[in-house]
């Protein structure tokens, strides 16, 4: 357990964990992040940048954020010309796929694997809103008190059984018993259309996200991949890349096709891009029949779209949730 520090600004007090047994070490009210040794950079980039956000925004003058690094240390960012939607340009062939060709404003090529997350996480041509973030209370740095955090997990997992055997009354007087959470989902989208400083923050989140709301992890590229809440702990978010950055509807098509599950809420990180649009329209699937396949089951469904809210993220729209939010304002283009 240590706290978060950079060696360009003074950040929040925000401890990082990465041992369990060191969570209630923590005294009460201190803001912690979980996860692996390795992220700590991520994250400390992520504040870096939080901090000198809102400071801006607070100051309430025109500014230019890329400036604004530069002038704190930061002379290793990318391009800043990226344009959210530039897909990388594709050549068709006879036999089938070619090969991806260079975009410059993509500044990568898919064909050779993309960059480390640590180059993903310099992209500062737009910023994730983590305040937006905060206010679902996902986050272990937003519990709260401690004593809240249990009175509000009492209540909402505790119920009283009439037929349970009451030892003290020897007879059948009912009493309290704890009942399973209900688990969560978060699928997150890391396809080329998505912005590179989107999707990585959303993956150096994505530990403490699942650990803080009880959640299974889906993350999709070329291909997905299933993260149960007892599996997170494998989940390598500086080679989740290596999965690929395309479109995937076979794997997404088989998992939720494989078995029924049921979540209380899923929040999906994403863009247009969904399992029923791929570029083979061969075997394009449409929305309706996707709800007809797919058997999980969601209570309510918070979309998180990077770029408006007239459409939900690609890959909730296969479910039939009860409820149904659209989050706006989360990501902010700064390249203007």
């Amino acid at each position: 357990m240590k706290l978060l520090e950079s060696k360009k600004i003074k950040l929040p007090h925000v401890y990082f964990v990465t041992n369990k047994a060191e969570i209630k070490d923590i005294p009460i009210g201190i803001p912690f992040i979980f996860g692996e040794p390795k992220s700590e950079k991520y994250l400390v980039r992520i504040l870096e940048y939080e901090v000198l956000y809102q400071a801006a925004i607070d100051s309430g003058y025109p500014f230019n954020f890329k400036k604004i690094l530069e002038d704190n240390g930061f002379i290793d960012l990318e391009d800043f010309s990226y344009t959210y939607g530039t897909a990388p340009v594709i050549e068709m062939s006879s036999e089938g796929w070619a090969d991806y060709i260079e975009d410059p404003d993509f500044g990568m090529s898919l064909s050779e694997g993309g960059t480390q997350l640590k180059d993903y996480i310099k992209d500062s041509s737009c910023y994730v809103d983590i305040n937006v973030l905060k206010n679902l209370n996902v986050f272990p740095i937003w519990l709260g008190e401690i004593e809240d955090a249990i009175h509000t997990n009492i209540h909402n997992f505790a119920v009283f059984n009439d037929n349970m055997y009451n030892k003290k009354l020897e007879g059948m007087y009912g009493g309290m018993e704890f009942t399973p959470p209900n688990r969560n989902l978060i699928i997150i989208d890391i396809s080329g259309s998505i912005p590179k400083a989107v999707s990585s923050t959303c993956l150096a989140l994505a530990r403490n996200l699942s650990e803080t709301f009880y959640a299974d992890i889906l993350i999709t590229g070329s291909s997905s991949q299933l993260f149960t809440y007892e599996e997170v702990h494998t989940l390598d978010v500086e080679n989740i890349y290596s999965m690929g950055m395309g479109n995937d509807q076979k794997f997404f098509k088989a998992l939720v096709t494989a078995e029924e599950r049921r979540y209380k809420t899923a929040i999906v990180f994403g863009d247009n891009d969904n399992p029923g649009y791929p570029w083979n329209t061969n075997t394009k699937i449409s929305d309706e029949d996707g709800k007809k396949l797919c058997k999980w089951k969601i209570n309510k469904l918070i979309s998180f779209h990077t770029r408006d809210t007239t459409e939900l993220a690609g890959y909730s729209r296969w479910f039939e949730p009860e409820e149904e939010e659209r989050i706006d304002g989360w990501v902010k283009y700064l390249n203007k």
